[in-house]
């Protein structure tokens, strides 16, 4: 083969191999992408938020804006009580969650997002809660013989991360 075939041939596959690396240079790392991006509320999560928010509406407050910082944190306590097969609030949650002026916290396990919610609703601890002066809400639920474990958080600072790096 022609030298100059051969310099041309391998110029285009250092031009193609530099066009790839440039369009994967925008991609997530593995351990972002398993974060950010396939990170979602799932419905028994948005069930909450949405009666929170409904609530809050019929009440005159501003609803609070989903958030999947505090979403993961609650997520992450929910499982953990559904494994202990136990209710009990986030004690280390102030250093869990990063960025914020004020904290709070509904805990709590029951039949299912409804039922569960009208208890939130029914004792003025978690009322207060509900109805107070925050602008974000996370939410984490998991399901445990038939059983769901909850875990409300919400903040008042206007962009709470957590100290998982995570979503």
């Amino acid at each position: 083969m022609p030298v100059a075939y051969l310099r041309t041939r391998w110029r285009a596959c250092v031009v193609a191999g530099l066009a790839m690396l440039v369009c994967c240079a925008g991609l997530a790392s593995p351990l972002e992408s398993r974060a950010g991006s396939r990170f979602a509320f799932k419905s028994n999560e948005k069930c909450f938020m949405r009666r929170i928010n409904g609530v809050r509406e019929n009440h005159g407050l501003r609803r609070l804006r989903w958030d999947k910082q505090l979403g993961y944190v609650a997520r992450r306590h929910a499982r953990k009580m559904a494994s202990d097969r136990a209710i009990y609030h986030d004690l280390g949650l102030a250093r869990k969650v990063t960025r914020w002026r004020s904290l709070g916290q509904n805990t709590g396990r029951g039949g299912g997002c409804k039922i569960l919610f009208r208890a939130f609703m029914n004792s003025s601890v978690h009322r207060s809660n509900i109805l107070g002066a925050w602008r974000y809400v996370g939410v984490g639920v998991k399901k445990r013989n038939g059983k769901v474990y909850a875990q409300q958080i919400f903040e008042s600072h206007e962009d709470p991360g957590n100290i998982y790096h995570y979503p």
